[in-house]
């Protein structure tokens, strides 16, 4: 039978309004008092019961993480870094998954149920109508990886277009003059603008892109891509991929064909997941200030959710080039 605040009440001798009080930071109670209480409801396993407590007008202590594929070795990487920033706030992830191309208002929806105090989005879009009514809801909303179009809720991600600047800066150091690339979900955000801020680079040197090819942002796909790419007849002598992920799969896809990274081709990433540094790869990437990105994420979030008004905020954060031996 579930232990319930009566029970606490009974055993420890006090009102149930007492046990409230004891689970409720700041509320006016004697040190000793609550410290007995809370002594007395481990002893019997009690744990305060959230939603009850969030009718009442109380926090939940929850906060919604909406996240793409987990089978991506990046959204695990963000996932367990947010995780642990989360709960170093005295908070709790309330995990959302969505999958590629979903929805994800109802998924929303549904965390919104659990009457979480904030989410972090980190997958899907968002327009500002959905950002407002999470608001409205008493669920202020921060996005991650992305600008939220039109406002409506604060934002932070990496500047993309810098780091495919500092790619092309690299390409052109190493004398690669025909240059591939291999892109991501045209509908994602960091595709569309790491494309961008690439031919641009590229154009700034006198350079264009010899040939482009689309994969998911899973390793299989940058293999898939990059095999059609270094079979083709006119074989380019760089790859620059729209992820690590997938720039890991180019590297294989080379190496099943004889060639030699990066003396016959040169490979390059963006993020600089932990994978990127294992000594079979040594891939040269774009490291995305995650760890960064999700301290500003929260600041930002924890602030709304304890009531700052204002205008939203869009901060964008500086990437870096790390150079290892695959370009």
């Amino acid at each position: 039978m579930r232990v319930t605040a009566d029970d606490v009440a009974a055993r420890a001798g006090v009102s149930r309004s007492a046990v409230s009080r004891a689970f409720t930071e700041g509320a006016s109670i004697q040190p000793d008092k609550r410290a007995h209480i809370l002594q007395v409801a481990e002893d019997l396993g009690y744990r305060p019961n959230l939603m009850a407590r969030s009718l009442t007008g109380g926090a939940t202590g929850l906060i919604a993480v909406v996240v793409g594929a987990l089978s991506s070795p990046y959204e695990s990487w963000f996932l367990d870094i947010l995780s642990q920033r989360i709960r170093s706030r005295g908070l709790w992830p309330l995990l959302v998954p969505v999958s590629p191309g979903q929805e994800i208002e109802p998924a929303l929806d549904h965390a919104l149920a659990y009457q979480v105090d904030g989410a972090v989005i980190a997958a899907g879009s968002v327009n500002q109508k959905l950002a407002e009514r999470c608001t409205a809801n008493g669920a202020p909303i921060v996005v991650v990886g992305r600008v939220l179009d039109g406002g409506g809720a604060d934002s932070v991600c990496c500047d993309n277009r810098a780091g495919m600047a500092m790619i092309a800066e690299r390409l052109v150091a190493t004398g690669r003059r025909r240059i591939a690339w291999i892109g991501g979900r045209a509908d994602t955000f960091s595709n569309v603008e790491r494309f961008e801020g690439l031919t641009a680079a590229l154009a700034a040197q006198g350079l264009a892109l010899t040939d482009t090819r689309r994969g998911d942002y899973t390793t299989d796909s940058g293999m898939v891509q990059a095999l059609a790419l270094l079979t083709a007849p006119s074989r380019p002598d760089a790859i620059v991929c729209g992820n690590d992920a997938m720039a890991i799969g180019a590297i294989a896809a080379a190496r099943r064909l004889g060639l030699r990274v990066p003396e016959d081709v040169g490979i390059c990433g963006f993020d600089d997941i932990p994978a990127a540094a294992w000594e079979p790869f040594s891939l040269t990437t774009v490291a995305n200030p995650v760890a960064d990105t999700v301290d500003a994420a929260l600041t930002l979030l924890t602030r709304r959710i304890a009531g700052e008004k204002g205008a939203v905020s869009t901060i964008r954060l500086p990437p870096a080039l790390r150079l290892r031996q695959s370009l």
